[in-house]
């Protein structure tokens, strides 16, 4: 046999739960006894005590139901959401999978991107330098700066041309 004070200890673990839940979804705390508080019919001052197991509160078995009751939906909306996470994670693993082996033509894969074959040639595409690329002979030469000159770019000022 149960007592009441056995009763309410199995059930203060699921209410915790369901606040915490809740106050992640709504963003405070007192919100989330409010919400809650309204949907079991009692305020959200009792479900405070009820927590911090305040010597004046009872919870009785209609209570302990419901809570329970509400407990129960908050884990099958969250069953619900994770097997519904999991669906659309194994449908990406088949469109890698697909897209990895090359069973659709590029475009497809690309969403609807021409392929390889239909695009033009790189050298139609890219336009001629206008400005000609010095020779590295032509660079001029870098040595380092003594060790008490300083700049306001460190990593930049500590080379300077030489002469």
């Amino acid at each position: 046999m149960m007592t009441a004070e056995q009763a309410l200890e199995q059930i203060r673990p699921d209410l915790a739960s369901i606040i915490a839940v809740k106050e992640r979804t709504l963003g405070s705390r007192m919100r989330a006894y409010e919400s809650l508080g309204s949907k079991l019919g009692r305020s959200p001052t009792w479900i405070r005590k009820v927590l911090g197991r305040a010597p004046d509160v009872q919870v009785g078995l209609h209570d302990a139901l419901n809570i329970r009751a509400a407990y129960e939906r908050l884990c099958k909306h969250i069953a619900d959401g994770t097997d519904a996470i999991e669906a659309e994670n194994q449908k990406l693993r088949r469109e890698l999978d697909v897209a990895l082996r090359g069973d659709r033509p590029t475009s497809a894969r690309l969403g609807g991107a021409p392929s390889a074959a239909e695009a033009p040639a790189v050298s139609a595409r890219v336009a001629p330098a206008s400005t000609p690329v010095a020779s590295p002979a032509a660079a001029p030469r870098l040595r380092a700066k003594a060790s008490g000159d300083l700049s306001e770019m460190p990593l930049f000022g500590a080379m300077e041309p030489r002469p």
